[in-house]
């Protein structure tokens, strides 16, 4: 039956390609690539787009969480402290593994944990030309249910021009960058183009020795072989070692130290750190690789196939204390010792997505497309010391399982305009078939793993109402529902499953979008939205041995909110003012959590209506760019958020306080030396040095993730 499916997928996209084909008539324009970003614009749905130009203002080394992390109702923290290392964000207080993230529509979510690991991507923005941010439930895309946003990050197209870029930056706690890209311009007769990149990023972070150490390098070359065909193959390698600051500190701890990190500590025998673990780190690399075919049919007819392959490769090591041997699968009574594990990830994720779509129907635009992709993952653990052991390098092999999942998806698009109206309807099948199985021989008594299997049929069907005002002045209405499957953390760490083998539900939304837009010299854009869960994941505030937040079923739950954002041009070229504001209210629906009396007997605890953890009733953001002279310019942007629950139980030891920041952006992009491309940057985070906490955790009391004070970075670019 999983076969067939699969097979229907790619014979459908076969279908509609082969119908298409026999439409072939003159061109109709220059343009052969399906122009995502652009369409999404169109649509009713709540998005925003942020330029190349935006992303690069900011672009001297942090991660793309922290690059855009003044965008509307997105709150970014990183465990480092200082946005680069490991870094995620939140869009309407919904984490990023709730969160659809694509890449040239390929999903980059990790098909297990369903996060996305922008470590594992350094500098990847150095090559990227916008990234458009759907709010809610937004279009059908390929990969994970969008279960609150979508974001799609656009790599740039190779330069029509040969060209040399540096950018090179430095700053505060010794973070440097080194970045260089060059490209061959239109060569064979202006067929093809090949760009190179390589980049460069160390930090030592703002917490103790929570350093990074990353680099990437790839390609972008696109062939055209005639105006209605090109190929492009992108590929993009990186690879990071950063160490390990996801325990994040305790409330006590944090009042003398902010930026104490209990990673690789050793302990004697009175509980007293004698020394650290050089080598707790985290050590990953992954490669991407995406083969593309575009193709213009004519009578307005565009097709993007995308062949796609991700490897990924690495483990993270701890120096652990008091552990039995016996645990790791030795032959041996020795216990209360002292053992350094690594715990592996290999895993290969391919397929392909076909889209297909016309613009120029006369008062209809149609998309359709379908994707097809498996992703294979094994997980296995190695011993490579113990301590005053015969054999101190073992490299003990003490557990292994593995993992597939299969994920096939087809939907069909349609903006029908009649008038002033403009008429809009999408359907997606989503069909996942997932399994985590145990290698024989891989039991482990320290890795306590139980198999599971699980199958999803989801439909997902959207629909929305342009109507224009006036040319700038459009109003909108949009409703989505959407389905999404638990990922693997939801089975491996839920008791319930764990105690009686119950599995975590699949979870459903219901998506209401009321809005307004308005361009011209002043932009404006406002919406209402209602979201309608049933059986939401959400986070309890606790972790799992790899810092990922343990989650629950929560029965039924919304999120219902105001957003706003503006731009006004003061002065045209000179002066302007920005902003954004959000006010929402998150609840989780007569709450209900499993407790355990004084006798370990399961008791139901009872809270009615709760706030639901990390989602702030405040988020805001806003900014003022002038322009002295045209080789000048000082941005200075502000963001607020609010506070925030760590638990779905209000309790007051467990919140993370509001805080308000100011950033400033000096760039001065002066000619010398008939340099047309050079720029300078300065940007200083954090202005008046703020004290605050952007996330953090519960157990047992809370624990948080102190963010750096007033920090800077500099740094140069030049392009010839």
């Amino acid at each position: 039956m999983k076969s067939r499916i699969f097979l229907c997928a790619l014979a459908s996209g076969t279908l509609a390609f082969g119908q298409v084909q026999d439409s072939i008539q003159s061109n109709d324009s220059k343009v052969i690539e399906l122009d995502y970003a652009n369409i999404v614009q169109r649509l009713p749905v709540t998005s925003e787009k942020i330029s190349n130009q935006k992303l690069n203002e900011r672009n001297l080394g942090q991660d793309i969480p922290t690059l855009i992390g003044n965008a509307t109702s997105v709150v970014t923290t990183t465990d480092a402290g200082a946005g680069i290392g490991y870094s995620s964000l939140r869009i309407r207080g919904i984490e990023q593994d709730h969160i659809n993230i694509t890449l040239n529509g390929v999903p980059i979510n990790d098909g297990e944990s369903q996060g996305v690991f922008w470590v594992n991507m350094p500098d990847l923005v150095s090559s990227t030309n916008s990234i458009t941010i759907q709010r809610g439930v937004g279009t059908s895309t390929s990969g994970t249910g969008a279960f609150g946003a979508i974001v799609n990050i656009d790599a740039t197209q190779p330069s029509r021009e040969m060209f040399l870029e540096s950018a090179n930056s430095w700053g505060s706690f010794a973070t440097q960058k080194y970045s260089l890209q060059g490209g061959t311009g239109a060569i064979l007769d202006g067929k093809l183009r090949i760009d190179l990149n390589a980049s460069l990023i160390k930090s030592d972070g703002y917490i103790d020795r929570a350093s990074s150490n990353m680099h990437s390098y790839g390609m972008n070359a696109k062939y055209d072989l005639n105006e209605k065909t090109s190929f492009r193959y992108w590929t993009f390698f990186g690879k990071q070692e950063t160490y390990q600051a996801w325990n994040g500190i305790d409330a006590e701890t944090m009042k003398v130290n902010r930026t104490f990190n209990s990673a690789g500590a050793i302990y004697d025998a009175d509980g007293n750190i004698v020394d650290y673990y050089d080598n707790e780190v985290d050590n990953y690399q992954q490669h991407h690789n995406h083969l593309v075919w575009d193709q213009r049919y004519g009578k307005g007819w565009k097709s993007n196939a995308t062949l796609f392959y991700t490897r990924g490769k690495g483990y993270y090591e701890n120096y652990k204390q008091g552990e039995n041997l016996a645990d790791f699968g030795f032959d041996s009574e020795i216990e209360g010792t002292d053992v350094v594990r690594q715990k592996w990830l290999d895993n290969h994720f391919y397929g392909l997505n076909f889209n297909l779509e016309n613009q120029n129907l006369g008062n209809l635009s149609l998309v359709t497309g379908v994707s097809a992709a498996q992703y294979v993952n094994d997980h296995f653990g190695k011993i490579i010391w113990v301590k005053d052991f015969d054999n101190q390098n073992t490299n003990q092999e003490y557990y292994r399982n593995e993992s597939t999942k299969n994920d096939v998806s087809a939907y069909a698009k349609a903006l029908y305009k009649v008038n002033n109206f403009e008429f809009f309807g999408d359907i997606q099948y989503r069909f996942v078939d997932y399994k985590a199985a145990l290698v024989p021989g891989g039991e482990s008594g320290e890795e306590d793993f139980r198999p599971f299997e699980d199958d999803f049929h989801f439909i997902n069907p959207k629909a929305g109402l342009n109507y224009f005002a006036s040319q700038k002045d459009v109003f909108y209405f949009y409703y989505g529902m959407t389905h999404r499957e638990p990922n693997r953390s939801d089975y491996m760490d839920n008791p319930d499953f764990i105690n009686n083998g119950n599995a975590p539900k699949q979870e459903k939304l219901h998506d209401f979008e009321l809005g307004y837009k308005k361009s011209g010299r002043f932009n404006f854009t406002a919406n209402a939205f209602y979201m309608y869960y049933i059986d939401q994941l959400v986070s309890t505030g606790e972790l799992n041995d790899v810092g990922e937040y343990i989650r629950k079923n929560a029965g039924e739950s919304y999120r219902a909110g105001i957003e706003l954002s503006a731009n006004y041009g003061i002065l045209p070229q000179k002066l302007s003012v920005f902003g954004n504001l959000t006010w929402s209210t998150n609840k989780i629906l007569d709450h209900k959590e499993i407790g355990y009396d004084a006798d370990w007997n399961e008791e139901i605890q009872e809270y009615g209506d709760m706030d639901i953890s990390f989602s702030p009733d405040w988020i805001g953001s806003f900014g003022v760019e002038y322009r002295p002279v045209k080789a000048l310019s000082l941005n200075v942007v502000n963001k607020y958020v609010g506070e925030q629950f760590m638990t779905n139980t209000e309790l007051e030891d467990g919140k993370l306080d509001s805080y308000f920041l100011t950033d400033v952006v000096v760039r001065y992009a002066p000619n010398w030396f008939n340099l047309k491309n050079l720029e300078f940057s300065v940007l200083v985070n954090n202005l008046f040095d703020v004290e605050y906490e952007s996330n953090g955790f519960y157990y047992e009391g809370p624990y948080y993730y102190p963010q750096a004070g007033i920090n800077v970075l500099g740094g140069f670019k030049v392009r010839l």
